[in-house]
């Protein structure tokens, strides 16, 4: 007998306006952002992923991906209103402090530019490959883990007491200690980059605390993301990167929230929407001025600096050099507190007497 042919899903009459709808706003929003480069990660994006999708016959599939995207856009368009939060959010994505481009930064450090000696470690048991330990990390990373991160690189095992700890559940706790720590740590971004955000966030290119002088903060992109000049997920970090999307200075005035939705929840039909009149309004342009003055926007790139550790420079050929010995350090323009910028002035009875809590009389 031959095989049964899956059933063809049948969308529903709206879905292609809708979801073209949905994919212009996304585009229209993310062109008012005032980041050059988020606006050229939120094109390339958008673009990859609904291409994606585009032949996908999976209905929950689909609808799970509008879902996500109308989520993205509505963070898009309380950004672009003034929520520094939102805003905030969309700059640890775009600079590789979370998401996708987090791991397509950290990629390098795992599965490139290995040496042709290195060997996984054997399993504790032969033959039996899932008791195998996880690998060796670079030294840069190692650094990164101990240092900024502030964590161990193996884990404390337990000790049972009248046996001794099974050799499945030693591989076990240690892959998740390794998987805990590749999640949370975070690598340096170019060199280039970590020079435009700290001229973005007020540095003067010849200033001599600026990482531009100081000749360090992170590896080249010529000499260790040079194979990414087309990856979708790293492109706009580049600075080779010929335009940017320049910025919109319009905003559409139909947009996807005048659609109405394949899949929202069924309503109990209402006489009053039968009774007034639709009056269909030509889609008009208005002006769009940036609720971020320049002020606003250096907060934004100093926050975002401090959630990036700098080090010393590193190229693909030194990646697994043991015995550099690497500093971690934060930018010069990060936000500071009043005790690290004026240590002299304040003395130690004048810090305890501010700190000290007012105490309730009895």
């Amino acid at each position: 007998m031959l095989p049964k042919k899956a059933p063809k899903i049948v969308f529903p009459d709206n879905h292609a306006i809708y979801v073209k709808a949905l994919y212009k706003s996304i585009l229209a929003e993310g062109s008012l952002f005032f980041d050059d480069r988020a606006r050229t990660f939120i094109q390339n994006r958008t673009r990859y992923l609904f291409k994606e999708y585009k032949d996908c016959a999976d209905l929950e599939r689909v609808k799970s991906k509008i879902k996500e995207a109308r989520r993205k856009l509505h963070k898009l368009e309380e950004a672009n209103r003034g929520n520094f939060r939102k805003a905030y959010k969309i700059l640890l994505d775009v600079y590789g402090r979370r998401g996708k481009v987090r791991h397509s930064l950290l990629y390098p450090y795992l599965n490139q530019f290995k040496p042709v000696d290195f060997k996984h470690p054997e399993p504790f048991i032969p033959h039996v490959p899932r008791t195998a330990p996880p690998p060796p990390l670079c030294p840069p990373l190692r650094v990164l883990i101990t240092d900024h991160l502030g964590k161990r690189l193996s884990p404390i095992l337990p000790e049972p007491k009248h046996k001794p700890l099974h050799v499945g559940r030693k591989a076990n706790l240690l892959w998740r200690h390794h998987s805990n720590l590749l999640s949370r740590v975070s690598v340096p971004l170019p060199f280039e980059i970590l020079c435009e955000l700290e001229t973005k966030a007020g540095a003067l290119p010849n200033h001599p605390m600026s990482a531009a002088s100081l000749g360090k903060g992170g590896p080249k992109w010529d000499q260790f993301y040079f194979a990414y000049q087309n990856n979708f997920d790293l492109a706009h970090l580049s600075p080779h990167l010929k335009s940017h999307v320049p910025q919109s200075k319009v905003v559409r005035s139909q947009t996807v929230a005048g659609i109405r939705s394949p899949y929202e929840t069924v309503k109990m039909p209402n006489i009053l929407e039968y009774l007034e009149e639709k009056e269909s309004k030509k889609p008009e342009l208005q002006k769009y001025e940036s609720p971020y003055d320049n002020r606003q926007t250096r907060r934004l790139y100093r926050r975002l600096l401090n959630e990036i550790p700098c080090m010393d420079m590193f190229t693909w050929e030194t990646l697994w050099k043991e015995g550099v010995n690497y500093t971690i350090f934060k930018s010069n323009w990060i936000p500071k507190g009043v005790r690290e910028l004026i240590p002299e002035t304040l003395s130690s009875e004048v810090i305890k007497e501010t700190m000290k809590t007012n105490k309730r009389k009895k």
